[in-house]
């Protein structure tokens, strides 16, 4: 921990040092996500406070507290050597924690405890590798953010964490079981447009199939025409983001719309992107509302989180609006890439390791495993008779994932406790979302 200012005070010298040492022993720990930008900055678990710090170093040194008799250590002056001396802030409950960062803090607590040095300085080497493969990932973002519009899209894709529906205040809603409104959402990282692909957990599922008819109509409609190259950062979730459907289809971008088209994935634990931001400015607008009953209080919410760049709506599979009416907006429909594309790829692929793909006209993928290295692995995820004729047909004619005009069943229990809770509101007579629920 390194000092800014030097705090100056009239106490004795061993007064102040004793402020200091209490501090230096909290063991606070560095950033998770902004390690490379804080290289000082240190944190604090955030259940603590400035006045419970005072108060324990208190009851650690009695001695000093203030006293007619005694000047002791006041507030004023422990806030003052906090501030100025040391560059430590409150962080914030952590979530999504790296499991290597976590391991490699246990061992190096052990190693201390039992003062073995040459142990805990080979666990630091460890550690700092680990944080240089994970702050690549950053700095790929970083850099993409200043390329040119016009030649380059670069795009982050993620599901924010579930929504529900309705949420009434009542106090037997804790407990009660509700429907799932699901927003996926792409951001432009040059531009920051961001799209919001919001629908409810009876219209669609939440797989590769979704992202992909989802990708596929943002190409079409938000990327610029004359736009030659295509990075897409995405997390590692298998089942939506980092599988051979999605891959496929960025291999038909590679040789249909795009020269070059590379997906980058983060280390697990370190995937924290510009579309997280976003998801944190709605999360902020959505702690405001006590009451949530129809869908468009949902869009409503979300398209005016951001005030100077409001984010854009779309839908999947029907129009999220209270009477499941078209409002303006466009309708995504999901279409079955899965069925279209497995019979054209080849099985038992490995990709749960990769960290870059590159996607070539030729079919001749190349990835890395180590972030923020070239690509050097050859991978083909297309069976050899595969053209790109053969590729493009099962794109364009992929069949629609849903029937047309109908809704997946919910458990009946979230049906019971839906209509338990809609029972107790004064809900609009134009609210008619609900009646698409069955079984």
């Amino acid at each position: 921990m390194r000092g800014r200012n030097e705090c100056s005070t009239k106490h004795p010298e061993n007064v102040i040092l004793t402020v200091k040492e209490f501090l230096r022993a909290l063991n606070p720990r560095p950033s998770h996500y902004s390690r490379e930008r804080n290289t000082d900055r240190l944190y604090l678990p955030s259940n603590l406070s400035r006045t419970a710090l005072y108060n324990k170093f208190l009851e650690e040194n009695p001695q000093l507290r203030p006293n007619p008799e005694n000047r002791g250590v006041k507030y004023w002056i422990f806030c003052r050597i906090f501030n100025f001396d040391f560059n430590i802030r409150f962080g914030y409950p952590r979530s999504d924690l790296c499991s290597d960062c976590e391991l490699f803090n246990a061992k190096l607590i052990l190693c201390r405890r039992n003062n073995n040095e040459d142990e805990e300085t080979e666990v630091l080497l460890q550690q700092d590798a680990h944080w240089q493969m994970s702050n690549a990932f950053y700095a790929q973002i970083r850099e993409s953010k200043s390329l040119a519009p016009q030649n380059v899209t670069v795009l982050c894709l993620d599901y924010q964490k579930n929504l529900t529906l309705p949420i009434t205040g009542l106090n037997f809603e804790y407990f009660s079981s509700h429907i799932n409104v699901h927003n996926f959402a792409i951001h432009n990282v040059i531009t920051k447009d961001a799209t919001m692909f919001m629908y409810a957990e009876n219209f669609a599922k939440k797989g590769s199939n979704e992202v992909t008819s989802c990708l596929k109509w943002f190409i079409e409609n938000a990327a610029a025409l004359e736009s030659r190259k295509l990075i897409v950062f995405a997390d590692n979730s298998a089942g939506q983001n980092k599988n051979k459907i999605l891959f496929g289809f960025l291999q038909f971008l590679a040789h249909r719309r795009f020269h070059t088209v590379e997906a980058i994935f983060p280390i697990p634990g370190h995937s924290f992107m510009p579309v997280d931001q976003d998801f944190s400015i709605i999360e902020k607008k959505i702690k405001k509302e006590d009451r949530v009953l129809s869908p468009k209080q949902w869009t409503d919410i979300i398209a005016n989180a951001r005030g100077s760049q409001p984010f854009n709506i779309a839908y999947i599979q029907h129009p999220f609006t209270p009477d499941l009416q078209p409002d303006g907006k466009p309708v995504v429909l999901v279409k079955d890439f899965k069925s279209a594309l497995n019979p054209l790829q080849n099985d038992r692929l490995a990709l749960n390791t990769i960290r870059k793909i590159v996607f070539r006209r030729d079919f001749n993928c190349v990835f890395t495993t180590i972030p923020g290295n070239e690509c050097e692995t050859q991978l083909r995820i297309f069976k050899p008779d595969v053209t790109e004729e053969s590729l493009e047909t099962a794109i364009q004619n992929a069949a629609n994932a849903y029937e047309a005009n109908s809704f997946l069943p919910v458990s009946g229990r979230k049906l019971v406790d839906t209509q338990k809770l809609l029972s107790k509101v004064a809900l609009s007579p134009n609210v008619t979302f609900y009646d698409s629920l069955v079984a």
